[in-house]
C-alpha cells in the first residue's frame, strides 16, 4: 500500500476496533463493593464496603493476612463507610449522626472498633487517631461455619437497637448499636394527641405504644376507647382487654376479649380467636383462685 495516509488511517481504525473489543470484556471484581441500607429503631443506617474473599489464600486471615495490632480498613479497597441518620449509642458511648470511616484493630482476644471522621482515605493509608470520633473495645466471637467472603451485616434487631456484625473466616465481631426511640415517639404522640383526630389509627397507635412500653395505662385506656368509638375493630378490643387486665379490671377485660373474639371469628382470623381464648381462660382462672 503506497498511500501513507490511507495506511495510517487503517492502522488507527484497527487499533480503535481492538480497543473497543477489549473494553467490552468484563470480569468479576476480586473484592466486590456492596451497599447495605437498614433502619435501626427510627434511625436510617447506610453501610458501604468492599468484600475480599478467603478462597485461594493459603494463610490464616487474622494474625496473618490481616496483622494483629495494626489499623485495618475493615474490608478492601477504599475505607468502609457507615452513615447514621441520627445519633447512636455504641457500647454506652454516643456518636453524633453523620458519615464515618469504619476501622478496626484486630487482636486475638479483643478488637478495637474505630469510627473516624476522615472518610476520604484509600483504605487505612494516612489514618490518624486524631480523626477518631469514637473508639470501643469488642471481644471477638467464633463462627461455627467460616465466612468465605468478608461480610458486615445487621442482626438481632430490637425496637431501638441491633448488632452490626463484622465476619470473616471463623471470626465474628458484634458491635451493639442503640438508638433513641422513646423520646422521639413520645414527642410525636404529644404533638398528634394535642388535637382531636378524625381517624382511629393515631389513638390506637398511641395506646399500643403506651401499653407495650409500660407507660400510663389509664391514658392508654382513654385512647383505645377513643379509637373504638371511631372504628370498633377486633384487634382494638384485644388491646383494650390487655390494658384492662393490667389495670386489674378482669370483668371488663373479659368483656373486651369476648368482643374481640367475635370480631376475629367474623373476619376469619384464627390467631386472634386463639389469643382471646387464652386471655379469657387466664382471667377466669385468676378470678377463681381469688375466690378460694
Amino acid at each position: 500500500m503506497k498511500n501513507p495516509i490511507l495506511r495510517s488511517g487503517l492502522l488507527m481504525g484497527f487499533l480503535l476496533s481492538a480497543s473497543m473489543s477489549f473494553g467490552q470484556i468484563q470480569t468479576p471484581q476480586a473484592s466486590p463493593a456492596i451497599k447495605v441500607t437498614t433502619t435501626v429503631g427510627l434511625t436510617d443506617v447506610v453501610l458501604e464496603y468492599s468484600r475480599p474473599g478467603v478462597k485461594g489464600r493459603d494463610r490464616k486471615i487474622f494474625g496473618g493476612l490481616v496483622p494483629y495490632g495494626e489499623v485495618w480498613r475493615t474490608g478492601a479497597n477504599a475505607a468502609t463507610k457507615v452513615t447514621f441518620g441520627d445519633s447512636v449509642k455504641i457500647k454506652d458511648q454516643w456518636l453524633p449522626g453523620g458519615t464515618y470511616a469504619l476501622y478496626t484493630i484486630p487482636e486475638k482476644g479483643e478488637w478495637t472498633v474505630v469510627f473516624s471522621r476522615n472518610t476520604d482515605l484509600w483504605g487505612s493509608m494516612g489514618y490518624s487517631a486524631n480523626d477518631d470520633a469514637l473508639r470501643v473495645k469488642i471481644k471477638p466471637g467464633n463462627l461455627t461455619e467460616p465466612a468465605e467472603t468478608f461480610t458486615i451485616d445487621f442482626a438481632n434487631y430490637t425496637t431501638n437497637g441491633a448488632n452490626m456484625n463484622i465476619m470473616w473466616d471463623f471470626t465474628k465481631v458484634s458491635v451493639p448499636i442503640e438508638t433513641e426511640v422513646d423520646k422521639k415517639v413520645m414527642a410525636q404522640i404529644q404533638k398528634v394527641m394535642a388535637s382531636p383526630q378524625e381517624k382511629s389509627g393515631p389513638y390506637y397507635t398511641a395506646a399500643n405504644y403506651y401499653y407495650r412500653n409500660g407507660k400510663d395505662k389509664n391514658q392508654a385506656l382513654q385512647w383505645i376507647d377513643q379509637a373504638i368509638a371511631k372504628d370498633d375493630r377486633y384487634f382494638y378490643q384485644y388491646l383494650k382487654a390487655l390494658i384492662l387486665t393490667d389495670l386489674n379490671r378482669p370483668k371488663e377485660a373479659i368483656q373486651a376479649a369476648e368482643k374481640s373474639k367475635a370480631g376475629a371469628q367474623k373476619e376469619k382470623n384464627p390467631e386472634y380467636v386463639k389469643m382471646n381464648d387464652e386471655l379469657i381462660a387466664r382471667l377466669n382462672k385468676n378470678q377463681s383462685n381469688r375466690k378460694k
